[in-house]
């Protein structure tokens, strides 16, 4: 009978201890995982411990796990944009330039209506007013196009091709085409007549003076 009462005694007390042990770890809440990278903290306000249904009585649950730093680089590629603007269409004509002539630095007498004749600096001058489109058109065939060599009277009244004064002389001495000076500026050979062979230096201006 003593033996048996000392194995109660014996029994109780080990469930006692297991009792508090079990009370003791449902207080602080604290149980281990079998993965040694997981801590699971646990709060519970139950006041016991069932081991079968544990899940049940946890109010708030905490799991810390490893930080795994995942590190991202960011490529930055510098786009370099080129804008093209087209540039207005500009429509350019272009056009054959008139020819000029020279200046003329002449300082003596100049040839004009009431001064009939003059000593120039190619020698004597004479005015002749006459249709000058034949003369004109043998300058064409010769190659003195109207876009470069155009027929027009300046504002004095002398008549002109492109910018050159028209004269007549002695095709022998300056033939046609010849660029020569007169007293009213540079002077291009077109037209010859008569007065070539009684005065082979002299030259006429074509004018339309009456």
């Amino acid at each position: 009978m003593k033996h048996f009462n000392r194995k109660i005694k014996s029994a109780l007390l080990i469930l006692v201890i297991c009792l508090v042990a079990f009370i003791g770890f449902s207080k602080a809440g604290i149980l281990f995982s079998d993965s040694s990278k997981d801590v699971i903290t646990v709060s519970t306000s139950k006041k016991t411990f069932d081991p079968s249904n544990y899940v049940a009585s946890v109010a708030n649950t905490t799991v810390v796990k490893e930080d795994t730093t995942t590190q991202e680089t960011t490529t930055s590629a510098a786009i370099s944009t080129t804008i093209t603007t087209k540039a207005p269409e500009t429509t350019t004509t272009t056009k054959s330039q008139v020819a000029v002539a020279p200046v003329s630095n002449w300082d003596g007498d100049k040839l004009s209506k009431s001064k009939g004749v003059v000593s120039g600096p190619s020698g004597r001058e004479t005015y002749y007013n006459l249709n000058m489109t034949s003369v004109v058109n043998v300058m064409r065939r010769m190659g003195y196009s109207e876009a470069e060599y155009p027929y027009w009277v300046r504002e004095d009244g002398v008549k002109m091709l492109g910018g050159y004064v028209m004269v007549a002389a002695n095709y022998e001495i300056r033939p046609r085409g010849t660029i020569i000076e007169s007293s009213l500026g540079y002077a291009i050979v077109c037209d010859t007549g008569g007065f070539a062979k009684r005065n082979p230096t002299q030259i006429d201006v074509a004018v339309n003076w009456r």
